[in-house]
């Protein structure tokens, strides 16, 4: 029994129950008593507003001078909104905030339409109309002018814009005539016609491709779910007809791996016109392992500036104390005398290969004890039988370096890592070579100056020389990659990879 738990049969609880009830009534909380409280709290505000802002109540009484109904626990279920014409009716914004990504047209929407969802108040409705919105006031002022006015008018552009201009309406069309696009389709002008296409129709075609061989845009085969693979001949993005009579644009990974560039146009045109015009660049990472070497590799990429920025890291297992040929046979493909890790088309003309040979040298050998080193000498080394096995490197192999031809950027480093294949010796050294790179802007694999600097070409008139220092500035690939991706850049100074500017290519020696 619990003596502390309330008997309300002892003449003490009935006491106490009936003084609270001759105190306080529940006459206060009948239904009367909460409407005669409301006509009273009504009475006095309508009281205290005076002139023409006083509301007229309505049949009920229940709508204040602020347009609000007066609600109590015992009034009916009713809509904010009645028929009193003078009070606003919100229910349509509030559904409109609730506009996701629905619309009643089958207009295929761009980034710069997607951002009129964020006004409440927009209309997808409207969107076909405002695309198709033409004034016939201008068009007939086009149409009066003579056709003698507008061929004079063509000769002040060059051959892109005389043919914009033609392709603009029927009008123009008509006026201009068709030799703008005429002189598109000479030999001499590929480059133009590539560039007239891509600046046209590449933001309005999101399920074909520019074609640099045919310089016609071809259906891609599988839109938005297209995958790099090892074997991408046989995985095509589109079908071209000249598949067999050209040579697909592409740019060397490492040993083995390549990039065409139909994945660096997808990247760049989904970041630029969205996603069902591309592939995310995040889809093109990888990781992978050599199988002619012990080498391993994985790749990011990320978009900047309507650039696509590359970042590939090349580590292998690096003993102690090699031999010069053991070095080349580390570094190199036997078959092809190239490295197997990422490097640009100027790898032979600089300090590349010296840097990683005299990382190499760096790498610590095992511990020597006290007793094996007497019983070769006389003397013991404190340094041999205590090695440091963090690897600080020289001044010669520790900066990064920046090749001065072509945005390529690379960092050599000697790191334990672990290795979990070996039980005994689980922490190993390992040569690490980073590379970081500007892939362009996608425009064009012949005109796209990062491009064709990486693969030692010029890409044209404009751009006959490209001068890294000068055209990166002071802001470097590998900062504004890691900024991005890790929130720090590298501490390492940057230097010329080539600080002589010596080009002697397979006729020197040092790169071997």
């Amino acid at each position: 029994m619990d003596y502390n738990a309330p008997q309300f049969g002892t003449w003490p609880a009935k006491l106490v129950i009936g003084i609270s009830r001759r105190i306080r009534s529940s006459r206060a909380y009948s239904i009367e008593a909460v409407e005669k409280a409301n006509a009273k709290a009504a009475e006095k505000r309508r009281r205290r507003i005076s002139g023409d802002r006083v509301l007229k109540p309505s049949d009920n009484g229940e709508v204040n001078e602020l347009g609000e109904r007066d609600y109590s626990v015992f009034s009916e279920a009713s809509t904010l909104v009645g028929e009193q014409h003078h009070v606003k009716d919100h229910t349509d914004m509030m559904h409109r905030l609730a506009h996701h990504d629905s619309f009643d047209s089958l207009v295929d929407l761009t980034t710069a339409d997607l951002e009129k969802l964020r006004d409440p108040y927009f209309d997808s409705r409207d969107l076909a109309l405002e695309r198709r919105k033409t004034s016939l006031a201008h068009e007939r002022m086009v149409e009066e002018l003579p056709e003698e006015i507008w061929q004079r008018i063509i000769t002040f552009l060059d051959e892109i814009d005389a043919a914009s201009l033609a392709v603009s309406t029927k009008v123009l069309a008509g006026k201009v005539g068709r030799d703008p696009l005429e002189a598109l389709n000479l030999p001499e002008n590929r480059a133009l016609r590539i560039s007239f296409l891509l600046r046209t129709f590449d933001g309005g075609m999101p399920d074909h491709l520019l074609c640099f061989q045919c310089a016609a845009f071809h259906r891609r085969l599988t839109p938005t779910k297209e995958s790099l693979k090892a074997d991408y001949v046989a995985h095509p993005v589109y079908s071209c007809p000249q598949v067999r009579d050209s040579v697909l644009p592409r740019t060397r990974l490492t040993h083995l791996r390549e990039l065409p560039y139909n994945f660096v146009q997808l990247a760049l045109r989904a970041d630029t016109h969205g996603a069902k015009h591309g592939i995310p660049c995040e889809s093109l990472e990888r990781q992978w392992k050599c199988r002619d070497s012990g080498w391993k590799h994985r790749s990011r990429y990320i978009t900047h500036d309507g650039h696509l920025l590359v970042r590939i890291v090349s580590q292998c297992w690096a003993p102690p104390k090699l031999t010069a040929t053991e070095e080349r046979h580390l570094l190199y493909d036997r078959e092809e005398y190239t490295p197997f890790f990422s490097v640009c088309h100027h790898w032979k003309d600089g300090e590349l290969t010296q840097i990683c040979k005299c990382a190499l040298s760096h790498v610590p050998r095992p511990p020597d004890s006290y007793i094996s080193q007497l019983k070769r000498a006389p003397k013991i080394s404190i340094a041999a039988a205590r090695p440091n096995f963090i690897v600080t490197m020289c001044d010669f192999c520790r900066p990064v370096r920046r090749c001065p031809e072509c945005p390529s950027e690379y960092l050599i480093e000697v790191q334990m890592c672990e290795d979990k294949n070996d039980p005994v010796n689980t922490f190993k050294h390992a040569i690490v070579v980073t590379r970081w790179a500007d892939l362009g802007d996608g425009s064009s694999p012949y005109t796209s100056p990062e491009w064709a600097a990486i693969h030692g070409r010029d890409a044209g008139e404009e751009h006959a020389v490209y001068e890294s220092f000068s055209q990166i500035g002071r802001r470097a690939v590998s900062g504004v990659f890691e900024s991005r991706v890790s929130g720090c850049i590298p501490g390492q100074r940057m230097i010329s990879l080539n600080p002589k500017m010596v080009k002697k290519g397979e006729e020197g020696n040092g790169w071997y």
